[in-house]
């Protein structure tokens, strides 16, 4: 093992300080094969004698490189059996991939690898994993961020820790101490060619626009860059935790959906209002991959100025829709319940629907026979059997369907009923009704279909009841 240098000794105290790791912790080592991730290998073995962690190296191989990519990972194979470290490895086709996805061929190449990581982490094979990203690393992405357009969010550029799991100890130091280590200690690293290249943005940025502003503008800028995300980092946190507890008592979440309301959201300084939208997607939806600020600009301008019925469609099949004072933030597709259903019903009896997780009882009431059911309201609301000749469906609304309710002049559509009633736009289209050769005769929470319906003194109704399922109305 090699000395302590100076270089240690500083990182070292730095990272013990940050409580980023704890005594008896599986720590995976992200290695590549390059002079960044080797030093940080050698750091954190040195690190672990010390702190009581075990270590493994964790490799992902792109196969970008061909024969390359498969000498990087037996380097690095071997580098873990030297040092008697398990050695951990995944594998992708990341060009075919970004091919087949339309994506950009460095982030499909890091959303594999993170992928892999947290693959690790949820198989509980490793506590947490540290990665080499160095403060020229941040430098960079800050700048790319920057040339985005990017807002406070960007500029705070990488984290330090990524979900409390995966650790970035090397953030503070530069790409030229690293390099000065490495030739001290004499270790070997791989070089990946595509590095080099300035077809890629992240190279141009590391390869031309650095050295130009170390030379023309501030020979210090990698670290006034870092000390930017710093201050960004600082700021991002304050006002999420602010966007959280102004937004608290507001938000519900039903199923899979958050929602709020939108004059709320509309009155919120516009800093919060932006983040508690990116909170609901991620609560709602897992992540916020693929939303950018032009989605999120489109919500307050959906919050603000929207009608009930309109939409947003999201990166990620994702849907805002505005539901009369409400903005719902959810999954699209059938997630969102446009599936349907269909059941044939012989009365009496009873149907299970899924998509409502209830029961829906079609009872015949005598007359002479129970006279506790047979009442005012099971008068109002039933429907007369002698009536209704064919058999009956009990299915999901559709589009265009129409119906005219008991004491009502002509049928309308039941869209229209819906905007009136102020049933939610997402709860509709799995909104039960009965149909029957003569058209729809019963829809959920209306009276009965006019002609339809039980006559006063009728000896036999039909009711139709629901068990479970009445949060959806």
């Amino acid at each position: 093992m090699a000395r302590r240098s100076e270089l240690y000794r500083r990182w070292s105290h730095e990272t013990r300080r940050s409580a980023f790791f704890r005594a008896g912790e599986r720590v995976g080592v992200a290695v590549s094969g390059g002079p960044d991730s080797l030093l940080l290998l050698d750091f954190m073995r040195e690190f672990a004698h010390e702190e009581g962690l075990t270590l493994a190296v964790a490799h992902f191989n792109h196969h970008l490189r061909g024969r390359e990519s498969d000498e990087d990972e037996r380097f690095v194979a071997e580098r873990a059996k030297e040092r008697g470290l398990e050695f951990l490895r995944g594998e992708g086709e990341t060009a075919r991939e970004a091919e087949t996805e339309g994506r950009n061929l460095e982030a499909t190449a890091r959303e594999q690898r993170y992928r892999f990581f947290f693959s690790l982490l949820n198989q509980n094979r490793q506590d947490k994993i540290a990665t080499a990203h160095t403060a020229n690393d941040q430098a960079e992405t800050v700048l790319l961020k920057m040339l985005r357009g990017a807002g406070t969010r960007g500029l705070a550029g990488i984290f330090p820790v990524l979900e409390g799991k995966i650790f970035r100890p090397f953030l503070n130091l530069t790409r030229r101490e690293v390099e000065a280590e490495i030739a001290e200690r004499k270790l070997e690293f791989r070089q990946d060619a595509t590095n080099l290249l300035p077809r890629f943005r992240r190279n141009k940025i590391r390869l031309e626009l650095i050295p130009w502003l170390e030379k023309e503008f501030n020979p210090d800028i990698v670290r006034l860059l870092v000390e930017l995300a710093k201050r960004a980092q600082d700021d991002e946190e304050a006002l999420e935790q602010a966007a959280r507890e102004r937004s608290r008592p507001w938000r519900l979440r039903e199923g899979r959906e958050e929602k709020i309301p939108a004059r709320t959201l509309a009155e919120l300084p516009p800093a919060l209002a932006r983040r508690v939208l990116r909170q609901m997607i991620q609560v709602a939806c897992g992540d916020l991959k693929g939303i950018t600020h032009r989605h999120i600009a489109a919500l307050e301008r959906l919050a603000s100025e929207g009608q009930s019925g309109r939409k947003v469609v999201l990166p990620g099949n994702r849907v805002a829709r505005r539901e009369f004072d409400w903005l719902v933030v959810g999954p699209g597709g059938p997630a969102s319940g446009s599936a349907g259903f269909a059941h044939p019903v012989e009365p009496p009896g009873e149907v299970w629907v899924e998509p409502w997780q209830a029961t829906f009882r079609f009872k015949i009431i005598e007359r002479d026979q129970d006279h506790r059911a047979y009442n005012d309201e099971a008068q109002r609301m039933g429907l007369d059997p002698q009536k209704l000749t064919g058999g009956l469906i009990l299915r999901n609304w559709r589009e265009g369907d129409r119906f005219q309710p008991q004491g009502t002049r002509k049928p309308r559509k039941l869209k229209e009923f819906f905007r009136e009633r102020r049933i939610p736009v997402g709860a509709r289209a799995l909104w039960p009704v009965v149909t029957s050769p003569q058209g729809i005769v019963w829809v959920r929470g209306f009276p009965p279909a006019a002609g339809m319906a039980a006559e006063p003194g009728a000896r036999r109704i039909l009711l139709v009841e629901e068990e479970g399922g009445a949060a959806r109305g």
